[in-house]
């Protein structure tokens, strides 16, 4: 099986069109990582685009966008041990890794390094939007927006220990371009969420939900249900796909998705390498 590093993020989602089309729901992350990097709405300190080939045929692909850490797609294990094997040497430095299970309690267990943290999230796709019972008033953000949703943003990340690389830029960048919406109740903003651009595959559009986040003052009054909801709505009513990605561990904001109409499609692990 041949690894292959490709030096533009442009040749990388032309060589791997038909491998993601194949599987739109579980390489939407990806996808959208690097046409937001062809299309300069992001810009990052490095990249590495890479894919696993055998008889010309992609069987799996991988990608980092430092500083963040590395997506890696299904693939049949050969091609994760492949990959892993070259991306070890190539790019030391990377301690993060992230995609299905079962590929990376592969790698897990193939690197021999100590884990310093792990963590898993479920994949979510919605068909049929179940409607949630409406509470207060929930619009597109504008710009005028944009201190209450930093400072959310900033909230969501410190309670979830993502990444701030770019924080303002990217808030900013998706309330130009109408992707966030808010919930206010009595001319207050108490709950908030967005979604990605739309991701266009052969067969399907899919666009993915998130963050969405209510501070926890705020919590369990139905505002996250109903910023969900209607984004959700937004999405169908536009020829989308909604999918989303919560933490497995998290029960009350499953039970949220699933009430919605919100359906499992897999399960991704995340680690941390010392």
């Amino acid at each position: 099986m041949e690894v292959r590093r490709y030096s533009t993020v442009a040749e990388f989602l032309e060589a791997t069109t038909v491998f993601r089309n194949a599987d739109p729901v579980r390489t939407s992350l990806i996808t959208s990582i690097a046409n937001s990097v062809a299309n300069g709405s992001r810009t990052y300190e490095g990249y590495f685009w890479w894919a696993a080939i055998d008889r010309n045929q992609v069987q799996g692909i991988a990608i980092r966008t430092v500083p963040y850490g590395y997506v890696f797609s299904p693939m049949p294990i050969a091609a994760a041990a492949v990959l892993y094997s070259l991306i070890s040497v190539e790019d030391p430095t990377a301690k993060e890794f992230a995609g299905p299970r079962v590929v990376i309690d592969f790698l897990e267990e193939d690197s021999g390094k100590t884990t310093l943290e792990s963590g898993s999230e479920l994949i979510y796709e919605n068909r049929k939007l179940i409607n949630s019972p409406s509470v207060g008033d929930v619009r597109v953000a504008t710009d005028r927006d944009f201190d209450d949703i930093y400072n959310l943003s900033k909230s969501f990340i410190a309670e979830t220990g993502l990444n701030e690389f770019n924080l303002e830029v990217i808030v900013r960048d998706t309330l130009s371009k109408g992707r966030y919406f808010v919930l206010s109740i009595d001319n207050a903003i108490v709950s908030f969420g967005g979604h990605t651009d739309f991701q266009v595959f052969e067969a399907i559009t899919i666009a993915r939900v998130g963050p969405i986040f209510t501070p926890k003052e705020n919590r369990k009054k139905g505002y996250a249900s109903a910023v969900t909801a209607a984004i959700t709505a937004k999405l169908i009513a536009n020829g989308a796909l909604p999918t989303l990605y919560t933490q497995a561990a998290n029960p009350t904001s499953n039970k949220i998705y699933q009430e919605l109409g919100y359906t499992l499609v897999d399960e991704n692990r995340h680690i941390v390498f010392a």
